[in-house]
């Protein structure tokens, strides 16, 4: 079994909590895990939290009895954080003091604005948060961290990090698994003849998206219908010179981002954002089996990579297509 350790970020409210954050973070790394986070947070951090956030495996928060410092916006930093991660679909751990009131009164929030700030924060995560662990002590902290992120862990797999010794084991594996997908993908193409069809023509294909409302973020699952002179100039921007086969999904699903707000707000009306669309896989490959059986799109072998781009033939239709409909738009 390869040696996975995982990266956590440790989010808290601030001074008043160091003693408990340098418990969770000697635990996390005496279980193998690596622990980062800022203490101390100014505007000038927040960009460094965030990247923080985005390469690590876990998101923990350590609730104490304080609201923390406040950015500019008067939420604390501590907040944000929360939200960043909540909005990057990062596994979030809580714990959280049981008693907040019992603890001593310098580390209560004096201001009752503040306090009210604290109590509206607790209140939110005691109904948002599916990860919620309670300690009264220090060492209420540490049995809980060693009892219950092992089983995160089991939930939520990260991608997490293996020494450069089994890197090669790693790359075999995944060498192993790209050679079943093509096998299964020639399958596929032999047992599925791709049919004729104008750019005019529909394709109706599902998604995957994060909507966000009210503050939470749902995952829908959509149904988006194109023709295929919009894939094709979606996916011509993108493959004018020879680029790798990947692209394909990561264009696709970066229009979905864009245009898929309008679809999630059938579900939800008052979505204001979306993120980590995903197009079916299958989907997908329906739509570069049809471009290159239609004569769109070609491959072009290199020595390391298999490369694709749009044929002469694909850029005359979307010409003659766009000039022909001049007086509509073409959404792509």
């Amino acid at each position: 079994m390869l040696d996975t350790r995982y990266q956590t970020f440790i989010s808290t409210s601030g001074r008043e909590m160091q003693p408990e954050r340098m418990v969770l973070s000697q635990t996390l790394v005496s279980m193998g895990f690596f622990a980062w986070g800022l203490e101390y947070r100014s505007p000038l951090t927040t960009t460094l939290a965030r990247r923080q956030i985005d390469e690590s495996d876990y998101v923990i928060l350590l609730l104490g009895s304080q609201y923390g410092e406040q950015s500019i916006s008067g939420s604390s930093y501590f907040s944000l954080e929360y939200e960043y991660a909540l909005s990057r679909a990062k596994p979030i751990v809580v714990f959280m003091h049981e008693q907040p009131e019992s603890r001593d009164m310098h580390l209560q929030e004096a201001h009752p604005l503040l306090k009210e700030k604290f109590l509206a924060f607790r209140k939110k995560l005691l109904h948002d948060a599916d990860h919620i662990f309670y300690f009264k002590s220090p060492r209420d902290l540490e049995l809980a961290v060693r009892l219950n992120i092992p089983l995160i862990v089991e939930q939520h797999v990260g991608q997490g990090w293996v020494p450069a010794r089994q890197a090669q084991q790693l790359e075999d594996e995944i060498n192993l698994l790209k050679s079943k997908l093509l096998q299964l993908e020639q399958q596929l193409t032999s047992s599925t003849q791709a049919n004729e069809v104008a750019p005019q023509d529909i394709f109706a294909f599902e998604y995957q998206i994060q909507a966000f409302q009210d503050g939470n973020f749902k995952e829908l699952k959509r149904q988006r219908k194109m023709t295929w002179s919009q894939l094709l100039s979606i996916l011509a921007k993108h493959f004018e010179t020879a680029m790798p086969e990947e692209n394909f999904g990561t264009c696709l699903n970066e229009y979905l981002n864009q245009a898929g707000l309008e679809d999630a707000r059938e579900v939800l009306p008052r979505a204001h954002a979306v993120a980590c669309a995903q197009i079916n896989h299958k989907a997908l490959f329906q739509i570069k089996k049809q471009m290159q059986s239609q004569g769109w799109i070609v491959p072009t072998k290199t020595e390391q990579h298999n490369l694709w781009k749009v044929t002469t033939k694909a850029q005359k239709i979307l010409l003659s297509y766009k000039w022909n409909h001049r007086g509509t738009r073409l959404k792509a």
